[in-house]
């Protein structure tokens, strides 16, 4: 079993909030929230998690423009769900590679009015491609990742060569960057 890559160079459940991972109820709806919402403003670029064969790319009321990647787990077929996008630079059937990018986040479907902040990648795992309303069909990333993003950011350059000094390094606010990147 190989392991995945994660869908976005910074990996971070949107503000910090449970509720934006899987499973938990929003907003004081009655619908679970059937993925993970990835803090990302738009034209963030998203990668596929692992080898696999785009099973489709189309347009949806809810989840706006998305990417659904069959990929092979534990000796599972699963499909990851990339939600809300701007672009998609894949095909349906085109074969891709783990750490490749697919698309660009956006603002599509019910993810039109979000700003700042709430700008986000809605991320699922799937057991089935079209699994309809509710969890049934979906599986918590949480399970393939060890644990949600929440109150921690996971970074992956995905083969990029990311600066960590220099005029054009990376700087963040109160961490050395370069002793958190692994």
């Amino acid at each position: 079993m190989g392991t995945l890559a994660w869908p976005l160079e910074r990996n971070h459940i949107r503000r910090d909030i449970r509720n934006n991972s899987f499973g938990y109820v929003r907003e004081g709806g009655q619908k679970a929230h059937q993925g993970w919402d990835l803090a990302a403003t738009l034209g963030t670029p998203c990668y596929a998690i692992a080898d696999g064969v785009i099973e489709s790319r189309a347009t949806h009321a809810e989840f706006g423009k998305h990417i659904l990647l069959r990929f092979e787990h534990g000796g599972q077929t699963l499909y990851a769900a990339y939600c809300h996008l701007s672009f998609m630079l894949v095909e349906r059937t085109e074969p891709v590679q783990r750490g490749q990018r697919i698309g660009y986040t956006g603002d599509t479907g019910n993810a039109r009015s979000p700003h700042g902040e709430d700008q986000h990648l809605h991320f699922e795992i799937r057991t089935v491609p079209h699994p309809g309303r509710g969890l049934g069909g979906r599986i918590d990333p949480a399970t393939l990742y060890g644990r949600a993003p929440i109150g921690w950011t996971f970074f992956e350059g995905h083969g990029q060569k990311v600066p960590t000094s220099g005029a054009t390094g990376l700087k963040i606010r109160g961490v050395n960057v370069r002793e958190r990147i692994e």
